[in-house]
């Protein structure tokens, strides 16, 4: 009796598929995959199967390529339970190490309640930036503050400063060492601004004479021992002080050629820049002035931001203007007078645009909200709307009272597009009475939504920076929609033109309004 075929059959089949899957999937394998990839909610947020992405195009200016950054990135380490479980003495403990004066006329227990409530609040992420770039964020928004001991931390404008307990510089560029690491094909951005310091402007205005390469930035990070070398003058008490620059010090004139020569190797730092290099130098992560930058495509932002040239593996830059308050490289887009903010007093809403409450109905609230989806928060959503259109859409133009992308794209790198609501005084004190925080505003508003369906649609001329709070929430639907914008990306396939933009599918994102038990 012959033997059955059917094993042969099995064997031949099994052959035949995996010929396949490996030639359908081959350009998958130089791409960025999320993991893990386990969650449908967040499987469903990719435009291609196994939460892949293809990688970026190393060919178009940096300043066309398109990333997502979380705003206010060092908000993501905060407890909601920060100084919550401490007695007034471990509070003031703790307050002192960040550089608060706590004395017998303040009340330890109101400014721990204080400092929690604010906590709360003004917290825009959801975990660690390694969380943070895994839930799709290319870019890191950084305010940091350095400490009279020299601790560098961060804070949140004038909400919050980030409690050293929680995170510092050294902290955080661990965790983001460890993304691009475990993700070495992509680039991710750190953008500096608002530095202060403990002591306030006097902590910061002081500069510092340090020996740079003769061909390189101060940001490059070459130095051959790794930390900037302060200059120091012979002073008549015979120790070494650091020279301070002053008006005086211009005027100095040199001995002879060699002297001048010899000086041409120095550069005036400011003393905050010089303390944020040392870490960096320290963490192996290169750090750059904005002007190194003009011009540049990824490939050549990426040969900046190697790691490997410091030991390390996968590409992480970090970049500022260098200036005393270590200013944002770019565009911000924050016009003040046009900010559109999540609560808001009606009498100051009403007007010929807007159909606010009505003031004579007393039962009617006498503000404004992003949350109410049915009512205000649809006017809410639309200023927004055209808040985050002009800052892409409009004309160049250089002002920071006026929105739209820069004009001299030398100076300005990069131009950001805020996608988030914006606080101001009315705002916080009307969210607080609410017990809302900007995290539930976001998800209850779903703005992150509205952001992902606008730049799917195509309604911006050209994506940067594009800023979201809460990236834990749909980050990677805004990640996977700009990645795979027509001319992002290196997808190819048998087609003349591969598949992109709106050709592929929208995302399926996550609605869930609620935060979870732990964040």
């Amino acid at each position: 009796m012959p033997s059955s075929p059917a094993p042969i059959k099995v064997v031949y089949a099994f052959s035949i598929c995996v010929i396949l899957l490996s030639c359908t999937n081959q350009w998958h394998v130089f791409a960025f995959h999320r993991a893990p990839c386990t969650e449908t909610s967040i499987r469903r947020q990719f435009q291609f199967s196994d939460c892949y992405a293809p990688n970026l195009n190393p060919n178009i200016p940096l300043n066309q390529a398109s990333f997502v950054m979380s705003h206010d990135s060092a908000t993501g380490y905060l407890s909601k339970n920060q100084g919550k479980n401490m007695n007034d003495e471990e509070y003031q403990r703790e307050m002192q190490k960040l550089g608060y004066n706590q004395n017998g006329n303040n009340n330890g227990r109101w400014n721990r309640i204080t400092t929690a409530l604010l906590s709360l609040y003004g917290k825009t992420q959801v975990g660690s930036v390694y969380d943070q770039l895994n839930n799709g964020a290319r870019a890191l928004d950084l305010r940091p503050k350095i400490y009279n001991n020299g601790t560098v931390g961060f804070h949140h404008g004038s909400l919050i400063d980030i409690p050293l307990t929680s995170i510092t510089l050294r902290g955080l560029l661990e965790d983001a060492k460890q993304w691009c690491k475990d993700n070495p094909k992509e680039l991710v951005l750190i953008f500096h601004s608002e530095l202060v310091h403990e002591a306030g402007y006097n902590g910061l205005s002081s500069q510092l004479y340090i020996e740079v390469d003769d061909d390189d930035d101060f940001g490059d990070g070459d130095n051959d021992d790794g930390v900037a070398e302060e200059y120091h003058a012979n002073a008549d008490d015979g120790d070494d002080d650091t020279v301070i620059i002053d008006d005086a010090f211009y005027a100095y004139e040199y001995k002879d050629d060699q002297q001048e020569q010899e000086q041409q190797n120095y550069e005036y730092i400011y003393s905050g820049i010089a303390t944020l290099k040392n870490v960096y130098d320290e963490k192996g992560v290169p750090y750059y002035s904005c002007e190194k930058l003009g011009g540049l495509n990824v490939s050549q932002a990426m040969e900046l931001a190697d790691l490997s040239k410091y030991g390390g593996k996968g590409y992480l830059l970090a970049v500022d203007r260098h200036d005393i308050y270590a200013s944002f490289c770019g565009k911000a887009n924050w016009a003040q007078d046009q900010l559109v903010t999540c609560y808001s007093s009606a009498s100051n809403y009403n007007n010929d645009e807007h159909d606010g409450p009505d003031q004579n109905n007393a039962n009617i609230p006498s503000y404004v909200q992003c949350t109410d989806r049915k009512n205000s928060g649809v006017a809410k959503l639309n200023d927004l709307k055209t808040y985050v259109t002009a800052s892409a859409n409009n004309d160049p133009s250089d002002s920071p009272y006026e929105l739209g992308p820069p004009e001299d794209e030398s100076y300005y790198p990069f131009n950001q597009i805020q996608g988030l609501w914006q606080v101001d005084a009315t705002s916080v004190q009307i969210g607080l009475l609410h017990a809302s925080t900007l995290l539930d505003d976001n998800r209850i508003s779903k703005v992150n939504e509205e952001m992902v369906k606008m730049a799917y649609e195509g309604q911006f001329n050209t994506i940067n920076i594009f800023a979201i709070d809460n990236v834990a929430l749909n980050g990677n639907a805004m990640f996977s929609v700009l990645r795979n914008q027509c001319g992002q990306s290196v997808l190819k396939d048998n087609s003349d033109e591969p598949t992109c933009g709106r050709d592929l599918i929208m995302p399926k994102m996550e609605t869930n309004r609620t935060l979870p038990i732990f964040w």
